[in-house]
């Protein structure tokens, strides 16, 4: 856990917020280059990007303050009732900016991919561009910057796991959120210097990020048709996210529709008694995202599968 990487002129740079900046950064450049060479405009692609950068961290943060709604709205307008629901966050007078303060953490992946998508298919109606071609375009950077966001989740600290004893196994110093979490749960004592052996489920979804940029990037050179970098995405992550949501332990952290526990499939995974298994907010969204790749590849098939871009192709813009 490392929140701070250095200070800059008496201001600290989080690494959370510097890892972000990483993922668009190199995602924009690589999506930038690979469009320009499939035919599309680069001024085209730029400007899309950055309305995807924008809607991405806005849908991101939205879906987290919704999820987790009491620890903004109170603190805003009813203090007392928010030192009453937050003992340990406790606040003397109203602070209505925590809501801007997304480099401290409190992004949704799934809330920017929504906001994503959202804008792309806005703005390329506006400009009267396929989506499904530039989608294959985007996807890979996506993927990119989930492997950079997520190793700031590692350094501030959040999206933690549950504990175990497996030998990659690792800890969060005291006072850290998981650390407070184990000692209210009488996991560990308040004198602990680190919290109990956990999942380290920020690197999971790290390298699943990778591999997946590997894989797609791999595809994109030998798609069949329009979309099909892109849907392979909605297919692959939400299956691995569903799976690493079982190790997540920041329970109160997130979302859920409601709660199921297996204690069969907890024994299995080697997860503690009671741990909830189903079904958190990011599951469910995963199950709707596999849906609607179905239903793209349904399309699909009834039109006859179509083809991939001619060679020198330009898609205008």
């Amino acid at each position: 856990m490392h929140p701070v990487m250095f200070e800059l002129f008496g201001y600290p740079v989080h690494t959370y917020a510097a890892m972000m900046a990483s993922g668009f950064v190199v995602g924009i450049f690589l999506a930038a280059r690979y469009g320009e060479r499939v035919g599309f405009h680069k001024d085209l692609t730029l400007d899309l990007l950055w309305w995807i950068l924008v809607s991405g961290l806005v849908g991101s943060r939205i879906a987290f303050i919704v999820v987790n709604w009491e620890q903004y709205y109170y603190p805003c307008v009813d203090v007392e009732h928010f030192n009453q629901l937050f003992p340990d966050k406790t606040i003397t007078e109203p602070d209505c900016t925590r809501l801007l303060r997304f480099w401290n953490g409190g992004l949704v992946f799934y809330g920017g991919v929504i906001g994503s998508i959202l804008t792309m298919i806005w703005f390329l109606r506006r400009e009267k561009v396929s989506f499904l071609p530039m989608a294959d375009v985007i996807i890979p950077s996506l993927a990119l910057g989930q492997f950079f966001g997520r190793l700031g989740c590692l350094a501030a600290g959040c999206c933690w796991g549950k504990p175990t004893d497996v030998s990659w196994a690792i800890q969060f110093p005291a006072r850290s959120m998981v650390w407070k979490q184990h000692v209210e749960e009488g996991v560990i004592q308040a004198t602990a210097e680190h919290s109990h052996l956990i999942h380290p489920t920020q690197l999971y979804d790290s390298l699943v990020g990778l591999g997946l940029f590997c894989l797609l990037i791999w595809l994109r050179q030998r798609k069949r048709y329009h979309g099909q970098v892109f849907i392979t995405w909605m297919l692959i992550y939400p299956l691995a996210r569903s799976t690493i949501e079982l190790f997540r332990g920041d329970d109160a952290e997130r979302g859920f529709l409601f709660r199921v526990v297996s204690e069969p499939l907890n024994q299995l995974l080697g997860l503690p008694p009671g741990s909830v298994t189903f079904l958190s907010t990011s599951q469910f969204i995963s199950l709707c995202v596999v849906a609607a790749a179905a239903a793209l590849l349904i399309r699909n098939r009834r039109k006859g599968g179509p083809r991939g871009p001619a060679p020198g192709e330009d898609y205008g813009g």
